[in-house]
């Protein structure tokens, strides 16, 4: 009983940190006007569903370092800066890259369903929807819908580059994690 009330207070806490995720993208899309943190918060709200939701662990990373990373990878979309002196197509393509990628990654999101999580984990190996043709669709939305800060300030292509080689990182620990 003292196992499932720790899973229990464990699982709630991460639904709230990614709620809250979702409240702090609600005030960036409010204060920037960004379509990218209005598809964020919908994408957040369903995260945090399957969270509370979720299948159970069978097998789990042991490196704490990986969790981390994990978790700071999440919530790096908050580290870019607002538009900069852009051209005015720029805003609309962002727009358009932020609709492409996160429609991409909001369906990842429900083809995995109980198998989602935050750090790698096999809750079980989905292959069936958007990961019938793509290994980590997740990721390839984040990295698309991302890229449209790029265009809006030339400053944030180093903020993407990083949080793509985190996506890239990410992808390889989950795939050691669903192999064993």
């Amino acid at each position: 009983m003292k196992r499932i009330f720790k899973i229990l207070v464990v699982v709630l806490a991460l639904s709230a940190l990614v709620q809250t995720i979702a409240l702090i993208a609600g005030y960036r899309w409010h204060t920037s006007g960004l379509i990218f943190f209005a598809l964020l918060v919908v994408r957040d709200l369903a995260a945090s569903w399957f969270l509370i939701s979720r299948n159970p662990i069978k097998v789990k990373t042991k490196s704490r370092v990986c969790e981390v990373l994990a978790y700071l990878s999440s919530a790096f979309s908050f580290l870019y800066l607002n538009s900069y002196k852009s051209l005015p197509q720029a805003g609309f393509i962002s727009s358009m890259l932020a609709v492409i990628g996160f429609t991409i990654s909001t369906l990842a999101v429900f083809d995995l369903g109980g198998s989602f999580g935050v750090s790698p984990a096999n809750r079980g190996v989905v292959r069936t929807g958007l990961y019938r043709y793509i290994r980590h669709p997740m990721y390839t939305g984040y990295v698309i819908s991302e890229f449209g800060f790029v265009l809006l300030n030339p400053f944030n292509l180093i903020l993407w580059a990083i949080s793509s080689a985190l996506y890239f990182y990410r992808s390889m620990l989950e795939n050691r994690v669903l192999l064993k």
